[in-house]
């Protein structure tokens, strides 16, 4: 508050002092000349004066302002390396597990073959055994229908030459002969 308080009072005393000169009359034209060149002087002197205690003034809060610049662009940098170094442990890591995504990858499609490898075979095995059962029940079914076929095949002879012979003895036995017959049959424990 105090270098500021005395910062305006210099820079009013450095403005209004050569303004107050520049105002009086010059009634000689060679004093004239002679105070113009003066006056440039003094502008000169002036300037040099209140730049100086610009400078003066300005120095601590100007190295201030660029010492906290210099510490926040310091401070970026930083967070910008750290940021940096993040997403390249990031990446690696993201490459790593892509790496061994793909080996997972590769593992899984051959253990999903031998499963499917596996699973052909069963299948395979199965539909064997149903084949095979289909042919034995088929062979049995055969065997079934040709015995039945044999047993109607015998009875249809056994009862023709039944009925052939019934009638050949018929014709041929006489009541005598069927007489003993009967007796035959009675006389078997």
């Amino acid at each position: 508050m105090r270098k500021s308080s005395l910062a305006l009072i210099f820079v009013l005393l450095t403005l209004c002092v050569p303004l107050s000169w520049a105002e009086e009359p010059s009634e000689k034209s060679e004093t004239h000349q002679t105070s113009e060149g003066g006056s440039v002087a003094f502008k000169w002197v002036n300037l040099v004066i209140l730049l100086g205690g610009l400078i003066y003034l300005l120095k601590k809060p100007a190295s201030e302002f660029f010492e906290s610049r210099k510490n926040e662009i310091t401070d970026g940098l930083q967070k910008a390396e750290a940021a940096q170094a993040e997403s390249a442990r990031r990446m690696k890591e993201i490459e790593s597990r892509l790496q061994k995504l793909s080996s997972e990858i590769t593992a899984l499609q051959a253990q999903a073959d031998a499963e499917s490898s596996q699973e052909r075979e069963k299948i395979l095995q199965e539909a064997k055994r149903d084949m095979e059962r289909l042919v034995e029940q088929s062979h049995q079914e055969i065997d079934r229908v040709a015995r039945s076929i044999e047993r109607n095949i015998r009875e249809k002879v056994a009862d023709a030459v039944i009925d052939r012979a019934s009638r050949t003895l018929e014709t041929q036995i006489t009541e005598d002969d069927q007489k003993r017959v009967v007796v035959r049959f009675l006389d078997r424990p």
